[in-house]
């Protein structure tokens, strides 16, 4: 991931971002009180166990309206009113979210409420607002596709090896050595062709890639 550029005015362009850490936000609208609380999730089973989390700590909350967007290329959706009238919660906050190329972001916006009712519009307002705080407030990374690789090479190849994946960008996930070097590494989708042609001219084609 890379650091979100400030000048970048990213309702104008394609690039995905996430947040970098978990932020809330309070606000209090006619006596209803609001925690909006932003936070990067990796999978739908991700955003699942996070939304649980904030039940568990809103616990006496009146509702908790939600929304997140996941992946890349394949972009999920969803939303949930909670019990608030329908279109009146997940959505606008899911209209937050996609309004600033969000992506791998959950977004619940709890409720404690305080007694006068606020009407449809009222609602849409509140959760938007209160969506709307939590995105501005939060620092933005982007988004970079990434791909894979396993392999093993010769130990004797070793430093060299460290060197090529240093210059491709390529992070290492997990090594261990046996009779070779087992490498498992993440590299930027666009640096994929130019580390493999350069593994092989290393290896001298002697290597196994597995995707």
């Amino acid at each position: 991931m890379l650091d979100f550029p400030e000048s970048l005015n990213y309702k104008e362009t394609m690039i995905l971002f996430t947040v970098e850490k978990k932020i809330i936000i309070e606000q209090k609208i006619k006596k209803s009180r609001f925690y909006a609380t932003i936070v990067p999730v990796s999978s739908p089973n991700d955003a699942k166990r996070q939304l649980s989390l904030l039940k568990r700590e809103f616990k006496d909350a009146t509702h908790h309206p939600y929304a997140h967007r996941l992946g890349y290329k394949n972009i999920i959706e969803k939303c949930s009113d909670d019990g608030e009238p329908p279109k009146s919660a997940g959505l606008p906050i899911l209209q937050e979210i996609k309004m600033v190329n969000l992506t791998n972001t959950l977004i619940v916006v709890t409720r404690y409420f305080g007694g006068i009712k606020l009407g449809l519009g009222g609602l849409n307002r509140a959760y938007r607002e209160s969506a709307r705080k939590a995105i501005e407030i939060s620092r933005k990374v982007a988004c970079v596709p990434t791909i894979e690789l396993a392999f093993r090479v010769e130990t004797k190849n070793t430093g060299k090896m460290q060197n090529l994946l240093k210059h491709h960008n390529a992070k290492i996930l997990e090594q261990n050595y046996t009779n070779k070097l087992f490498l498992k590494i993440s590299v930027e989708e666009k640096n994929k062709e130019s580390l493999l042609e350069d593994l092989k001219n290393l290896t001298h084609g002697k290597i196994d890639i597995e995707q």
